[in-house]
């Protein structure tokens, strides 16, 4: 996907009948094939009407802008096609520009060209798939942030106070044979200082990202304790089906509600057994130990006669729930005790799952909108960091400059990533065709 020496064309309006359809070209071959069909000359920023020949008897006439690199939204020469949104003019008229060494465009790659090109950064290319998918006013404002620069920002505190502190440790490396002093009390501190400002960093770009990928929730526990129910209670739909037999679900189901203005993504998964020999029970507690590992938030359904069953789930956020409170009583450890049959307690469900997601009352769903892949970043850094802290200034300061430099590469890939192609051909391949 990687490229930008061909010329590229897609429909860049959405798929089906409408009034009009745009039609994006850039690359190398734009200012040619624009003269070839309209036989006008290629200037910046003219919008002109031409009639376009598609076949022998059927002629379109079109709204044509153009754009001269480096001004334009790839920074390559470019220009938009407006025609009637017939689906029939649109492949007919993207057909006739790939006939003129040309080539359809993959998902995303106007925009990637536009990043390659040093039009706009990463995460601000990040932000504008963001920003077509937004569901809400408020997240388009999160969004529209980013756009700006607020995120972009933030990540450059950072790595500026990284670099302060590297500075202070390689200079310490190359003058040591002169009679400079080195305050090791005053450098841990700046690193103290650094860790508590990440961590506050992870902290709101956490929330960020929940509120701008959604927040993914596996149910979990033993079998038939109700699991199902509460996915259906959840998602207010029987999206799972529930039977007294033990062991309905086999496979995961899953439904995205929004709970106030937050996303979750709830996974309904097998309940797991400590041994059975059923091959279909045994993938589907596969399935859900996988699902465990790749989630935010664990809720782990239990009833009064199973209190013993309880799970580690290293990292992960947890809601334990008692259910059947309308079969069993007593007291429990549990963070909401229910009754799905008779609707007991349930009114707590909505608040009890985002207060246990969110590190604060308020979570910051007003700062600026971020991604998964930046928040991996950040944590990475952090326990490089982490490690960097262990290790004695006295014996090991090179290796102190090392570990530092490896944040500062980690930080610089939010920005700026250098594995390339295949991070890159991911990022962008979630974007729409023809943006």
């Amino acid at each position: 996907m990687i490229g930008i020496d061909d010329t590229i064309v897609a429909c860049s309006s959405p798929p089906g009948i409408g009034a009009i359809s745009c039609i994006r070209v850039s690359g190398p071959n734009s200012a040619d094939i624009f003269r070839k069909i309209t036989n006008k000359d290629f200037l910046h920023l003219c919008v002109s009407v031409s009639t376009i020949r598609l076949d022998i008897d059927i002629d379109e006439k079109c709204v044509l802008t153009s754009y001269k690199k480096p001004n334009s939204y790839t920074g390559e020469d470019s220009f938009e096609i407006s025609c009637h949104g017939n689906p029939l003019i649109v492949d007919m008229l993207i057909k006739k520009i790939i006939e003129m060494d040309c080539r359809s465009a993959e998902a995303g790659e106007f925009t990637m060209r536009s990043f390659l090109n040093n039009k706009i950064g990463l995460i601000e290319a990040e932000a504008v798939s963001d920003l077509i998918h937004a569901e809400s006013v408020r997240k388009l404002k999160a969004v529209d942030k980013s756009l700006k620069g607020e995120f972009t920002k933030k990540v450059d505190e950072i790595i500026l106070d990284l670099r302060g502190i590297r500075t202070k440790v390689e200079s310490e490396i190359d003058f040591n044979d002169q009679d400079i002093s080195f305050d090791k009390k005053a450098f841990r501190n700046k690193l103290d200082d650094f860790k508590i400002k990440l961590e506050e960093f992870i902290s709101i770009t956490q929330d960020a990202v929940y509120f701008n990928e959604g927040i993914k929730t596996v149910i979990t526990g033993p079998p038939n304790v109700g699991k199902s129910s509460l996915m259906n209670y959840l998602t207010k739909n029987d999206t799972s089906i529930v039977s007294e037999k033990s062991g309905t679900t086999r496979d995961m189901v899953s439904k995205s509600v929004k709970i106030g203005q937050f996303l979750f993504n709830f996974y309904d998964t097998a309940g797991i057994l400590k041994t059975t020999k059923d091959l279909i029970e045994l993938e589907g507690i596969s399935r859900a130990e996988k699902a465990l590992l790749d989630c935010d938030l664990v809720i782990e359904m239990v009833d009064n006669s199973q209190l013993d069953y309880r799970k580690d789930y290293p990292g992960k956020k947890t809601v334990r729930i008692i259910n059947k409170t309308d079969l069993f009583g007593g007291e429990t450890d549990a963070d909401i005790r229910v009754s799905l049959k008779t609707g007991k307690n349930t009114e707590n469900l909505n608040e009890t799952l985002i207060k246990a997601v969110f590190s604060s009352k308020n979570p910051n769903v007003d700062g600026f909108s971020a991604r998964s892949r930046h928040l991996i970043l950040l944590k990475e850094c952090l326990e490089s960091l982490r490690e960097t802290k262990k290790l004695s200034l006295d014996d090991s300061l090179e290796l102190v400059a090392e570990h530092l430099r490896i944040c500062s590469d980690i930080l610089g890939q939010i920005k700026n990533p250098y594995s390339s192609d295949d991070l890159l051909g991911n990022i962008f391949s979630t974007f729409c065709i023809g943006k």
